[in-house]
């Protein structure tokens, strides 16, 4: 047989009268039921397991309850508004990666990189022609010199002069077939 104590049974009627209080109270802040409950529910445990140590010293048991549940929200609260920072953090931070985004993309010439890579296979691909046909292609696209110039300076004929061209414009296009 067990005994129940004064203070039990005056527990027992504070539990009754005021969990419901307690967690609107608790509701009021943390705007969630079920976390409302569970802290109610917690703080009538932590004052239970700790009512019969020595330390422990209350007459006012709601108030001692309802510092616990005061205590417990603001831990709460605190630890949603930590988690709001740091999503607040890492939403700034993607924002910020998005818009450094948006902004490459915008400076982004699509004709400049294909230009600059079409120069480079051009190049690469004039360094590689046999030196005279290399001099002919330079004379007549970089100097814009006449086919009939051209071949006085060669000392060959305009036809071999179109020979050259046509060599290294075939060259070319066989380079850069993926860009034509």
């Amino acid at each position: 047989m067990t005994l129940v104590t004064q203070e039990d049974s005056d527990f027992t009627n504070i539990f009754r009268s005021s969990k419901n209080g307690f967690i609107q109270f608790a509701y009021s802040y943390l705007g969630n039921m079920q976390d409302a409950e569970d802290v109610v529910m917690e703080s009538y445990i932590q004052y239970w397991e700790n009512k019969d140590k020595a330390t422990f010293q209350t007459s006012n048991i709601k108030g001692y309850i309802f510092t616990i549940i005061r205590n417990r929200c603001i831990d709460i609260l605190e630890e949603r508004k930590y988690l709001l920072q740091k999503n607040d953090e890492l939403y700034k931070h993607i924002i910020g990666e998005i818009e450094l985004n948006i902004s490459s993309l915008k400076g982004c010439d699509p004709s400049e990189l294909f230009t600059s890579e079409i120069e480079n296979i051009v190049n690469d691909t004039i360094k590689t022609l046999p030196n005279r046909t290399r001099e002919i292609f330079y004379e007549r696209y970089l100097e814009q010199k006449a086919y009939k110039t051209i071949a006085e300076n060669f000392g060959i004929s305009v036809k071999g002069v179109e020979f050259h061209v046509t060599k290294s414009l075939n060259v070319l296009r066989k380079k850069l077939k993926d860009y034509l």
